[in-house]
């Protein structure tokens, strides 16, 4: 019985994949790790320490020769290389089902383990494939800024998803919509590789999601997933749920250095800063105050997206002439 759980990076990422492996080996020290370099070769010394290690692969371009890997190639490598890596994620995945791996995870380079993850693996047993809910609000009057991207980003979250052996037309599929259109289009109902994400419970079968609010901590849950401090100063989510792993975007960094309004997380981020100082001579808390604070959250392409007016606006316009 084979398990996997894989990351996408580019060249220069490679120390945030050493830090996931060492949260990933605290809590199993026989996990099998993939790393997908996207745009070129790694350092000599962050590859060689990432060799070094038990059960890690390394992979590169070649390590795909399908035709849906190479369309992907050809329309975003040069031109938007994020929509490469993003719709190279289950098509990682349903290589690595390929070659012969039971269960798999693909998870994004900024989430870092802080409790034992086995039971996922245990949880994607039951289905094809796992998905991980964003949590958003889910009242409007809470927070009506995240309750609006529950519908313009997607009920799930693109960082965390989990297949077993059955799920491969599922991975396609969402590969193949990736090549179609990957940008943020909110007009005309797009959100990059995760607001297709909705679709697979309804198209597929034995598409399941975590239920677990520990998992994929970010600031966009702050309210449907709230951190409650405990005696010896660790943070249970609605103080039952320990911290399974959490997702380190620029907007978490936010949350507890600028908003103020996640601040119970500050340990767990200067954990993640001294683990990435281990490989990197790249403070990450310093480096968010130079420029991440000053990062909007991503916005639509006008380029890129559609210039068809939806339906809807159409029509207002019409009735308004009239």
């Amino acid at each position: 019985m084979k398990e996997i759980v894989c990351t996408i990076i580019t060249k220069d990422y490679g120390h945030y994949a050493l830090a996931i492996h060492d949260s990933l080996v605290t809590y199993n020290a026989n996990i099998h790790f993939g790393v997908f370099v996207s745009n070129g070769s790694l350092p000599n010394e962050i590859e060689q320490k990432l060799q070094s290690r038990k059960n890690v692969i390394i992979c590169y371009d070649n390590f795909f020769n399908d035709e849906l890997s190479q369309a992907l190639k050809e329309k975003y490598i040069i031109t938007n290389h994020d929509a490469y890596r993003w719709g190279m994620k289950p098509l990682f995945l349903k290589v690595l089902l390929h070659q012969g791996y039971d269960r798999a995870f693909y998870i994004d380079s900024d989430i870092y383990f802080f409790n034992d993850y086995s039971f996922l693996f245990e949880e994607l047993k039951k289905y094809k494939i796992l998905l991980s809910p964003h949590w958003r609000s889910s009242f409007p009057g809470i927070d009506d800024y995240n309750f609006k991207l529950n519908f313009l980003e997607g009920i799930y979250n693109g960082g965390f998803v989990g297949a077993s052996q059955g799920g491969q037309e599922a991975l396609t599929y969402w590969a193949e919509l990736c090549l179609f259109n990957c940008e943020v289009d909110y007009a005309n109902g797009f959100y990059v590789d995760q607001k297709y994400l909705d679709l697979l419970p309804t198209r597929f079968e034995d598409v399941g999601h975590i239920k677990h609010k520990g998992c994929n901590v970010a600031n966009w849950n702050i309210v449907d997933c709230q951190r409650v401090l405990q005696e010896d100063q660790n943070v249970l989510i609605n103080n039952t749920e320990k911290i399974v792993f959490i997702h380190f975007t620029n907007s978490l960094f936010k949350g507890i250095y600028l908003w103020k309004n996640d601040t119970l997380l500050e340990p767990y981020a200067k954990r993640y800063c001294d683990e990435l100082l281990k490989y990197s001579d790249v403070n990450i808390i310093d480096k968010f105050f130079e420029k991440g604070k000053y990062i909007a959250a991503r916005k639509e392409n006008k380029t890129e997206a559609s210039t068809e007016k939806p339906f809807f606006v159409k029509l207002i316009k019409k009735i308004k002439r009239l």
